[in-house]
């Protein structure tokens, strides 16, 4: 019930961002901005996007190798599976699903799969640093709504870091805050969610001492961002825009940030709102362009998740249905 009542609040939600978003663009604009591109030309630009989620799943598969190693193949649909959960359902269960799948198919417990899932958001959440050094090298004039978002996503970085550091160096207050929570919890689920908690505080360690995945970690998570950046960079260009990678770079950096807030289904109404106020608003992007690039774009990426995402799920023998009633 409370996932049917998630779903129709982000739609709502969706649907109010869509509407403002429809108040800005002159769909005539739009129209003729269509009319100059090509189609097959744009669409070959999707590899540089299909790039990076490769690469953050192999950035996946080397966090979790001390407790699996898997194949890459199995790497990128079960990462792509769970891109496909979170596209659909507005509250990142495509974490929950990723382990899921691996227990499904590996007989991984989920509470020792998880915490190299927190870790991978952990990276994917490092941008922020350079989406604060590039606000006074590019001279932006942020929105106040801008500026709180990317104070909201630095705190929520800064807090993963911080719960990291106090799991990893202070392992024994970390099992009395969970011994502490066990008591105030039915009797009959005390075991299972105290084996939870240690094993998650365990599996936060699987980074110790491992320096040189740490840095191919890191390495991997720029140049995906940098490959995703470049496909919308493309995009713009091929729809006219006269601006420098620099600056989309700084724009979908920050965009791609706020998908670990929850989103509307398949972000319908988000992505609209989010790309004219950092493109058009902040970057200087002309509003009917940045329409055109976001709906055609969107529309690409949501065949790519959507067709992918599928493909992943049959691949790897895992019906959907399965995978939004998560059992530990």
């Amino acid at each position: 019930m409370k996932k049917h009542i998630n779903w129709i609040l982000f739609s709502l939600l969706g649907i109010i961002l869509l509407f403002v978003w429809f108040k800005v663009i002159d769909w005539s604009q739009l129209k003729l901005y269509f009319q100059k591109i090509h189609i097959f030309r744009s669409t070959i630009f999707s590899v540089f996007y299909l790039l990076a989620y490769f690469l953050r799943s192999l950035r996946w598969k080397i966090i979790l190798k001390p407790i699996q190693k898997i194949p890459i193949f199995d790497a990128f649909t079960i990462f792509f599976s769970g891109l496909f959960i979170n596209y659909l359902i507005p509250v990142r269960a495509g974490e929950l699903a990723k382990s899921y799948i691996l227990k499904s198919k590996y007989k991984i417990a989920i509470s020792k799969s998880i915490p190299s899932i927190f870790l991978d958001k952990l990276f994917d959440l490092f941008p922020i640093i350079l989406i604060i050094l590039f606000i006074p090298l590019l001279a932006l004039k942020l929105s106040s709504f801008l500026i709180v978002t990317i104070f909201v996503l630095l705190l929520i970085f800064l807090g993963f870091v911080g719960f990291l550091y106090f799991s990893i160096n202070h392992k024994d207050v970390s099992y009395k805050w969970v011994n502490n929570f066990i008591k105030i919890v039915p009797q009959k689920y005390e075991d299972k969610i105290q084996n939870f908690g240690y094993n998650f505080i365990e599996g936060l360690a699987i980074l110790n001492g491992r320096f040189t995945d740490v840095m191919k970690i890191l390495f991997l998570t720029v140049i995906s961002v940098l490959s995703e950046s470049y496909f919308i960079f493309l995009i713009f260009v091929e729809f006219g825009a006269s601006i420098s990678f620099a600056k989309i770079l700084f724009g979908y950096t920050l965009m791609n940030l706020t998908y670990i807030l929850p989103t509307p289904p398949a972000q319908i109404g988000s992505n609209q709102f989010m790309w004219i106020l950092i493109f058009s608003f902040t970057l200087g992007i002309n509003e009917n362009l940045t329409g055109a690039a976001v709906t055609f774009s969107h529309i690409l990426t949501a065949l790519i998740i959507c067709g992918i995402g599928t493909i992943s799920l049959f691949t790897l023998k895992i019906k959907f249905r399965n995978i939004i009633k998560i059992k530990n």
